[in-house]
């Protein structure tokens, strides 16, 4: 698989976006844990982005762009190391793995979303909010439904 032509697609395509404050402090297990989500937060998200909740992050995706550059998105996906997990839906901590990161990872599945190749499931999928949600996706559960590029998935 082509990783360098599928971070120049996400990039070109895809924004982060922090849901909430710059910087979080939480203590789990007596270690203290600092977050630092480094991105503009979703209320200055410029117009025209689709922005698709990834739970951790919001991802805005230029739709238009996206669109242009759908089919080099495709034969890059049709490279996938694991055809038959793509397939199945895998979680974006395995899709990092893959592709060198989890930020790019919940960009492509914005992306892909936006395109109609897969749904995002996420811990609110099913209704778990808050600390319960956090610990699932944490765990891996921010997935995607699977992809079938010649199923649109979505009415996007």
């Amino acid at each position: 698989m082509d990783i360098e032509k599928l971070q120049e697609i996400i990039m070109a395509t895809t924004q982060e976006f922090r849901k909430g404050k710059e910087i979080t402090t939480k203590n789990r297990g007596g270690v203290k844990v600092i977050n630092i989500y480094a991105m503009p937060h979703q209320s200055e998200a410029p117009n025209g982005l689709e922005m698709v909740d990834c739970h951790f992050i919001m991802v805005g995706v230029d739709k238009t762009k996206a669109q242009t550059l759908k089919e080099a998105l495709k034969q890059v996906l049709a490279k996938y190391p694991q055809p038959d997990r793509l397939a199945s839906g895998p979680s974006y901590i395995e899709v990092g793995a893959e592709i060198g990161s989890q930020d790019l990872a919940l960009m492509l599945f914005a992306l892909g979303k936006v395109l109609g190749f897969w749904e995002i499931i996420t811990p609110e999928t099913f209704g778990c909010k808050g600390e319960e949600g956090n610990k699932m996706a944490g765990r891996g559960f921010v997935m995607i439904s699977g992809y079938n590029p010649n199923n649109k998935v979505s009415a996007n």
